[in-house]
């Protein structure tokens, strides 16, 4: 019953760790990802205390510990795919906002029939 017991405790051991090193290994200028899902750059580190940039530019104090990967920068290529898939992604909003003019709705994305509008009166 305890041998069980005992290897999965060396074995959570050994993969804090494993995780301990990975964050330690991390300094100014890396990209990280947080426990919590926020990414952001390590602009100032300390002991126990990052500070991360988020995209926008704000700076936030993280615990060392919430640091749970770091993060590939992204390369040239992939934000060239990145950019044509946005282009894409608002050529497809374009075609929305014309389809939504032609039908006379005054809230964008929401598409009212009549028949919603005379059910609405019973």
């Amino acid at each position: 019953m305890m041998l069980p017991l005992m290897f999965l405790s060396s074995r959570q051991k050994k993969q804090q760790q494993k995780q301990r090193a990975l964050v330690d290994q991390l300094g100014v200028g890396d990209e990280v990802r947080t426990h919590s899902g926020f990414y952001g750059l390590i602009v100032d580190s300390f002991d126990d205390v990052v500070v991360l940039e988020s995209e926008d530019g704000s700076q936030s104090k993280w615990a060392r510990q919430a640091i749970a990967m770091g993060v590939d920068p992204v390369s040239d290529e992939s934000e060239g795919d990145a950019a044509a898939q946005d282009d894409a992604a608002q050529d497809d909003t374009a075609q929305d906002d014309t389809a939504e003019e032609t039908s006379g709705s005054s809230i964008p994305g929401v598409t009212v029939t009549d028949e919603s509008e005379d059910r609405r009166d019973r």
